[in-house]
């Protein structure tokens, strides 16, 4: 099984010609790439016939360039959202940590936590007087 870096070769079939290409992608990609090519060739002929075959290439080479710089822009689009969103939840989180260590007692709680309060400060009031006493 070839590796990720492996290059592999390809026999395509492109505007009606053969070509063997090189390159480090998949067989699928290879032949994904061969059939999206043939598609937009087929497209290009059908709108343009009177172009020659080298204007129709330059046509369907600006087309994809032009495609790829809308998929990009659409990608750093993206990649801003997820910075973004990313923040937003870092901000949540810290938030979230802040808020639960102060969190609010139940009723039962702070009751419970006044007699003792309560309790501690009769102690410590008998202690003091006992010690006056003495």
């Amino acid at each position: 099984m070839a590796g990720k870096n492996d290059k592999r070769r390809y026999k395509a079939n492109i505007a009606g010609k053969s070509y063997t290409i090189s390159g480090h992608a998949s067989l699928p990609h290879f032949k994904a790439t061969e059939t999206l090519f043939n598609k937009q060739w087929t497209q290009i002929q059908t709108v343009a016939p009177q172009l020659k075959p080298l204007e129709q290439a330059v046509l369907l080479t600006f087309n994809t360039l032009s495609d790829q710089l809308y998929k990009q822009a659409e990608l750093d689009e993206l990649q801003k959202q997820i910075t973004s969103l990313q923040a937003e939840l870092d901000e949540l989180r810290q938030s979230q940590k802040s808020t639960s260590k102060r969190e609010p007692k139940s009723a039962i709680t702070s009751i419970i936590d006044d007699a003792k309060h309560d309790s501690q400060v009769r102690s410590t009031n008998k202690l003091f007087k006992q010690d006056k006493n003495t």
